[in-house]
């Protein structure tokens, strides 16, 4: 499973960069390369003018297209193949494609999701350590059935206390009954029992009803995600803890391996929310994002000429540099969190 989460993970954004490369096929924009993973190559064909490869680094995917700047135009090709050349309706789509088809993705994942439905349950995010929960063979990433609401599973566990109450999980696929003793005279039986739990479960419909139900849900979704950036950027200035919630990807490939465990179908609907987090993630107004290179363009365009290739390079180094170091800082913090 694992293996099926890292590749679940990187076809998100292999799917984003697909997005640019159609878009730049659509406008007549010549692609040198598109690559799935990252170099060292492992196999490499070109046809026409783009080379198709395969790397080592399987995690995500890149795309070189022809003229980004005036200075990197391939004189070997059409001058109307160069991105600079192009309209600013034309480039505008082409930075979009991007985000454009991870919505589309995401739309159709959570589509998946709604006709296929996710039973009702409790999820279980974490453990405390020697709790009941902990010496009752619960694990994170259990789902416990039976259950309609959390306001259900909140009342049943007070009503057992001093009793002996049963759970059926959902694990790795497979069902498990799970017996609890609670200790007599304890009103605080969920603190007891020692998990740290949220509601799940999607109501099955039809195909009408899911393509429908699928869209408002990923619109949703992006408002959403774009009110929460938002208010991040703003105590990232103001809080420093903040930093303590960010996840990289080892923290998003724990998660993923976490929830897989209660079934393909969660995995996939986790797919369908960060695709489309990608999008707001990805627009976002910062070098090295497709948001910073729309802000480019649109510059250039209010302007009547490029930015200079200094002005972007160091515009470019800096959001580099502190991308950088968001990822390393997460991946220090998820790697110790780990163990």
């Amino acid at each position: 499973m694992g293996i099926i989460v890292f590749l679940g993970l990187s076809f998100v954004v292999i799917v984003h960069e697909l997005g640019h490369f159609l878009m730049s096929k659509f406008f007549g924009v010549a692609v040198e390369e598109f690559g799935i993973g990252f170099p060292p190559k492992i196999w490499s064909k070109k046809i026409k003018e783009t080379i198709y490869s395969f790397n080592w680094i399987l995690w995500g995917g890149f795309l070189k297209i022809n003229g980004l700047r005036s200075e990197v135009e391939r004189k070997d090709l059409p001058p109307h193949t160069s991105f600079m050349r192009q309209s600013f309706y034309k480039k505008a789509l082409i930075i979009a494609g991007g985000v454009l088809i991870n919505f589309f993705l995401g739309w159709f994942l959570l589509f998946i999701v709604m006709i296929v439905g996710i039973p009702q349950g409790i999820f279980v995010a974490d453990i405390k350590p020697e709790s009941l929960a902990y010496y009752s063979d619960f694990q994170k990433g259990d789902l416990i059935l039976d259950f309609q609401s959390a306001d259900e599973f909140n009342n049943y566990l007070k009503e057992s206390a001093g009793k002996e109450a049963g759970f059926k999980i959902k694990r790795d696929g497979f069902e498990k009954n799970i017996t609890v003793l609670f200790p007599e005279g304890s009103s605080k039986t969920g603190e007891i029992l020692g998990i740290y739990y949220s509601e799940t479960g999607t109501p099955k419909v039809g195909i009408a009803g899911g393509v429908f139900e699928s869209f408002k849900t990923a619109c949703n979704l992006i408002v959403s995600y774009l009110s929460g950036y938002i208010s991040l950027i703003g105590k990232l200035f103001t809080d420093s803890s903040t930093l303590q919630n960010l996840v990289g990807p080892i923290g998003l490939f724990a998660m993923g391996s976490l929830i897989s465990k209660a079934g393909l179908i969660y995995f996939i609907q986790l797919l369908a929310i960060l695709s489309i987090n990608f999008v707001i993630f990805n627009f976002l107004p910062f070098p090295m994002l497709d948001g910073g290179w729309f802000i480019i363009v649109l510059i250039e365009k209010l302007k009547g000429s490029p930015i200079s290739q200094k002005t972007e390079m160091i515009v470019n180094g800096f959001g580099f540099i502190v991308l950088f170091s968001l990822f390393l800082f997460t991946t220090i913090k998820d790697t110790i969190n780990l163990f």
